[in-house]
């Protein structure tokens, strides 16, 4: 996921899954993007709203 990401660029997690060839959205967020948020390499843009239609996310 990282590899795919720019620094200081906003993805949204559709733009990234689909950099990726990853159709589902709930192994998308299991096996890459929750690990990334805990591991602080990944940022959200609103972090108050993690389910916002407009979250993006940034890579550290």
């Amino acid at each position: 996921m990282l590899e795919v990401m720019d620094f200081e660029v906003p993805y949204s997690a559709i733009g990234i899954m689909n950099s990726l060839g990853i159709k589902s959205r709930e192994t998308f967020r299991k096996n890459y993007l929750d690990p990334a948020l805990e591991l602080g390499l990944v940022i959200r843009t609103i972090p108050d709203k993690p389910n916002s239609k407009n979250q993006r996310y940034i890579k550290k």
